[in-house]
């Protein structure tokens, strides 16, 4: 039996560089909902526009070896259709799935708290892009930006492999109070429909929803 830990939601119905402060539309994405993720510890709160597909969620924490520093706390929306899987210090599901359409924030435990928010870091979003070209295990980079979304700056990649199943991830990172959040877009099939071939588009669409306040 899983043990599942529901956090605070509320439902109200080619690779590049582009570095752009222009003002992007945020018109809320078709076939979604209101949802607002209270943070851990006083990080503050999340609101975006969640696909109505996404229909559970649930969060735990992701402990390492390497101790709190390293351990994450993850909240997770998916269809209620698939497995629930947590990713652990001892278990990667990501492997084995052959299967997969989740969404998932995350931020590391250790909270250093210094004043200041994120800022238009090049530096930042290019160790991020080349961390994830060096893992072998990743498909190339098909889209990186760092984009202004709500007077906030996000690093944004998305990675797509074509082959026998479809792969695609899309990341998007942030910081408040110093500490990086992270937002990130799973998909893996066996075959294309519409969600896959419009996942990248629709995922980004849904990123630049996204709104941040501080905590106290």
């Amino acid at each position: 039996m899983i043990n599942k830990k529901i956090f605070l939601i509320v439902l109200i119905f080619p690779a590049c560089n582009n570095f752009s402060d222009t003002k992007i539309s945020q018109q809320r994405p078709e076939n979604s909902t209101n949802a607002v993720v209270k943070l851990i510890d006083s990080l503050g709160t999340i609101t975006l526009s969640m696909p109505l597909r996404y229909d559970t969620n649930f969060s735990w924490v992701q402990y390492s070896d390497c101790g709190k520093s390293c351990d994450e706390e993850k909240y997770r929306f998916q269809p209620k259709r698939l497995p629930i899987n947590r990713e652990s210090g001892w278990f990667n599901s990501k492997i084995k799935k052959d299967s997969t359409e989740e969404f998932t924030i995350s931020h590391k435990l250790f909270f250093p708290f210094h004043e200041g928010d994120t800022s238009r870091d090049i530096q930042r979003h290019n160790v991020i892009k080349s961390e994830i070209m060096f893992d072998f295990q990743n498909p190339s980079i098909a889209y990186d930006t760092i984009e202004k979304i709500n007077d906030r700056y996000f690093t944004i990649i998305a990675i797509k492999k074509d082959d026998t199943i479809h792969s695609m991830r899309v990341l998007a990172i942030t910081t408040i109070k110093s500490n990086e959040i992270r937002f990130e877009f799973e998909l893996t099939t066996k075959k294309l429909d519409s969600i896959g071939l419009n996942f990248i588009d629709n995922s980004i669409k849904v990123i630049r929803t996204i709104r941040l306040s501080k905590g106290v």
